[in-house]
């Protein structure tokens, strides 16, 4: 038996292909040939040097000393396995899969990521099938066995993995070697999202829209609502994949009608954060200036003037940036290409077509027949379409001029009407159509019609839920609907009912998870009609209040929640209604008297705010319901909404904005007599003078705060002063000091369940750690900081512990390792929009004040790494040891 090879190991992960299956047919057969297998194999690895270590199975983990030995095991293995006889199995089909890395070897078995790397390839392969990762390739690639060769399969992303891989395939003439593509997933960073219904044909329109994305760099799919300009762009942007090693973002403009959030929706679909003093446009060109990427921008017709000057920006400053748009019309820009989508392929001679035998096989050539099809048997399963029948399906699909999104909807009738009663519907509602030319019509009318068509199939009830069911933005889950559409002509125990009725007609449908439940949509045409019945009812202004006032109460009923135990999991659901509460501030401002209503909407939200990083378009919010005659009652909600601006601005290192809000606030504040609310005003304005380096004015200010704080035993308030407390003694140089204050601090938090206020203590508790020396208890709460930063979702805030965790290993005298991470830190900054500004403490001072010698090429050299790494990769090298 072969000793376990250590080091550097090439690791070979071997299974039979749909053994399951075999093993259900002829479990005796299955039985011998497995032991037959079993013996061969083990034979054939040991004999080439490998050491098996483990089988499940079919399966067999083999770890080798040297790659030739375990490609040699493969070949042969290969070789023996197709010359065998395996009686009543007929073939074993034996997948294989190879990669070099480094493992920990313990206990006669191996762990660590090289194993996971391994078993992910061998996920991508097919029976007979030897995949070889790039890692082995270089080491065998001058040492292949006589007749063999590695045939390069490309970069591709595995189940799993966080990025791509170059796989090979071992080739040998007397082994198949044309298998179908291999099991992978996306090998490029993508948004795309998951489509519950299949695309059906399209075949000449996705080559061309794939030839152009070749040679344009901005090409525009042209064509009415309904056409299917969205699903052509995701199914070409999802073929081209391979093309943009940056990435394929989506952005979908659907539900704003505001120009001015153009340039933050693309941002936001790139994770990108506002900062302060700098256009958001400069940002987004920053982070695109040397990405080969393509951007897909959705829907642009009703924003189609910003969307040009955007796309026209980003095209002139980032010469590797494709953009794929779809629009009404043209982008109307130099250089850009349009393309007019057509309708799906159209029987234009079904008549003639019908009466022949093979109506049925000529007919389903036709894309419009076969999504009809397609869709009516999903809404129907019993529906079935023969001879007799198919003429009325090419009929309905001619008259509804091949409109992917009227054919869908006339194939959900068939629930409830027959074919000849579809017909019959579409001769009465598009009468239009054959009194005057085919081309005399707007095609919106013709989609427009038909959502009419559907319109008159509903009951009052069904009209009144329908039309109402608009005044939200995107998604809308039962309690939204039943609380803000119910009463006047529809009673609340109704809407579930009359839900499911639009449910089964195709005007509404539902997308179920399970952490959120049920969300219900409507596609952005049958919205666009939806609202225009709102506005002919009257309804409008009624149902928007509404909708505020839901919204409303929906966020402050979540603060304690979003502040608390649940914040992970209520952070998610608050983020599920962003567009809504979006929606809902708009009404705040549009409708007459809702402006306070809307500043109690913006306090609410702070914290989702605060840790999403949407501080620019909150601010910008702020401002402007603040301006309003209505907010200018020196009240409780204007000094809250004050101070909460304030926090943005602080975060957003807007000092002097928070300055100016925070004084204002406390101003109120006193005026009202609110110990608590001027305590943390203090306490904020406290921490500002420090900022300023005014350390008098800033101890004045904290002792008056925590004077105000001490007789209402808050322990947020607590927590809050003990930590400016504890950075003020550190900018006095007293870390033990600073450290238990913070300590204190942290504790409080924690009791509270407040983990975002937690994390960022912790953040302050292990730098003070650092320059105390305490290197264990400075990697536990850096680490914390980091980990369960991504744990709420944020990415902005993970520059401040990877720089933290650099000055911790100055701290450490680990240069290199030091090094690596500030360039990390700094990468990070600039990906989220955190230009120039960097973590700063006392602490962090102290620790670098006190080296001279972290300097020359290497360390230069070392950052420059750092800066490549992903954020990934970083936050992995971080929390290593080393």
């Amino acid at each position: 038996m072969n000793v376990p090879p250590t080091g550097t190991i090439t690791f070979l992960f071997s299974d039979i292909e749909g053994s399951t299956k075999k093993w259900e047919k002829q479990p005796e057969a299955m039985g011998v040939a497995l032991a037959a297998h079993d013996r061969m194999l083990r034979e054939i690895f040991e004999s080439t040097g490998g050491y098996v270590f483990k089988t499940i199975g079919d399966a067999f983990c083999v770890a080798f000393d040297t790659a030739q030995g375990a490609l040699a095991g493969a070949l042969e293995s290969q070789r023996a396995l197709r010359a065998a006889d395996w009686g009543a199995i007929g073939e074993l089909k034996v997948r294989m899969a190879l990669h070099t890395g480094a493992a920990e070897q313990r206990d006669g078995d191996y762990f660590g990521q090289s194993l996971n790397r391994v078993a992910r390839i061998l996920a991508a392969a097919h029976g007979g099938q030897v995949l070889v990762s790039l890692p082995t390739e270089e080491l065998v690639r001058d040492h292949l066995p006589p007749g063999a060769h590695l045939r390069h399969l490309g970069e591709h992303r595995l189940r799993d993995l966080a990025r791509p891989e170059h796989l090979y395939q071992l080739v040998a003439s007397d082994l198949p070697s044309e298998f179908a593509g291999l099991r992978s997933l996306e090998s490029v960073a993508n948004n795309l999202p998951v489509q519950l219904t299949n695309f059906i044909g399209r075949e000449r329109e996705m080559a061309e829209v794939k030839r152009l994305l070749g040679s344009t760099r901005l090409l525009t799919l042209t064509g009415m609502g309904g056409t299917g300009k969205t699903r052509l762009s995701l199914q070409a942007a999802a073929d081209v994949l391979d093309a943009f090693p940056d990435g394929v973002w989506l952005v979908e403009f659907a539900t704003i009608d505001d120009a001015a959030l153009v340039v933050e929706t693309v941002a936001a679909a790139l994770d990108l954060r506002q900062e302060a003093e700098r256009p958001l446009t400069s940002t987004l060109t920053s982070f695109l200036r040397d990405k080969n990427l393509l951007l897909i921008l959705d829907n642009c017709e009703h924003v189609v003037a910003a969307c040009a000057r955007l796309a026209e920006a980003l095209l002139r400053s980032c010469p590797k940036l494709r953009i794929l748009a779809s629009s009404r019309e043209p982008l109307g820009i130099a250089g850009e290409t349009a393309w007019p989508v057509p309708p799906l392929s159209l029987p234009n001679h079904w008549r003639e077509i019908t009466a022949g035998p093979d109506a049925m096989e000529r007919l389903g050539e036709y894309e419009a027949v076969r999504l009809f099809i397609e869709r009516a048997t999903l809404a129907r399963p019993a529906f079935q379409v023969t001879n007799d029948n198919i003429h009325l399906v090419a009929q309905i699909c001619w008259r509804l001029d091949g409109i992917a999104l009227a054919i869908e909807l006339a194939a959900a009738r068939i629930r409830v009407l027959t074919l000849q009663q579809i017909v019959e519907r579409l001769d009465d509602r598009f009468h239009l159509l054959t009194t005057g030319g085919r081309n005399a019509v707007p095609r919106q009318q013709t989609l427009r019609s038909l959502i009419d068509w559907s319109y008159d199939l509903l009951s009052d009830s069904e009209r009144r839920l329908f039309r109402r069911l608009a005044v939200f933005a995107r998604g809308r889950t039962l309690e939204a609907i039943e609380g803000v559409c119910s009463g006047d002509g529809v009673e609340q125990f109704e809407v579930i009912d009359l839900l499911t009725q639009l449910v089964d007609k195709s005007l509404v449908y539902v997308e179920k998870t399970p952490e959120l439940g049920a969300r219900y949509f409507i596609l952005e045409s049958i919205w666009e009609y939806a609202n225009e019945k709102l506005k002919e009812a009257g309804d409008v202004e009624a149902f928007r209040i509404r909708h505020l006032d839901y919204y409303l109460r929906f966020t402050e009923e979540a603060v304690p929640k979003v502040c608390g135990p649940e914040q992970r999991e209520w952070l998610d659901i608050v983020e599920h209604e962003e567009f809504n509460v979006r929606y809902a501030l708009d009404a705040a401002a549009e409708v007459p008297g809702q402006v306070t209503k809307g500043l109690r909407l913006l306090i609410a939200t702070q914290r989702f705010v605060e840790v999403r990083g949407l501080f620019k378009e909150a601010r910008d919010v702020y401002d402007k319901l603040l301006a309003f005659p209505e907010a200018a009652p020196r009240d409780a909600i204007r000094a809250k909404a004050l101070a909460a601006a304030g926090r943005l601005a602080w975060v957003a290192d807007d000092c002097p904005a928070c300055c100016r809000y925070q004084e204002e606030a406390l101003a109120i504040f006193r005026e009202l007599g609110d110990p608590l609310g001027a305590s943390r005003a203090l306490a904020d304005l406290g921490f500002l003078a420090f900022d300023r380096a005014d350390l008098p004015g800033s101890n004045a200010l904290l002792e008056e705060a925590a004077a105000l704080a001490a007789p209402l035993d808050d322990p947020r308030l607590t927590a809050h002063v003990q930590h400016i407390r504890g950075v003020l003694a550190a900018a006095n140089g007293d870390f033990d000091r600073a450290l238990s204050l913070d300590e204190e601090s942290l504790a409080l938090y924690r009791r509270l369940g407040d983990t975002w206020q937690a994390i960022i203590v912790a953040w302050a508790v292990g730098v003070n750690a650092a320059v105390l020396g305490r290197y264990d208890v400075a990697h536990a709460h850096l680490g914390e900081c980091l980990k369960v930063g991504f744990e709420l979702g944020n990415r902005w805030v993970a520059s401040y512990p990877l720089e933290a965790f650099a000055v911790l290993a100055v701290a450490e005298r680990k240069y290199e390792r030091a090094a690596r991470l500030f360039g990390a830190a700094d990468a990070q900054r600039i990906r989220s929009g955190l230009v120039p500004q960097a973590a700063d403490h006392p602490a962090m001072r102290a620790i670098l004040s006190a080296v001279s010698d972290f300097t020359g090429p290497e360390i230069e050299n070392a950052r420059r790494e750092g800066q490549m790494l992903s954020l990934e990769a970083a936050t992995a090298l971080a929390l290593g040891a080393e």
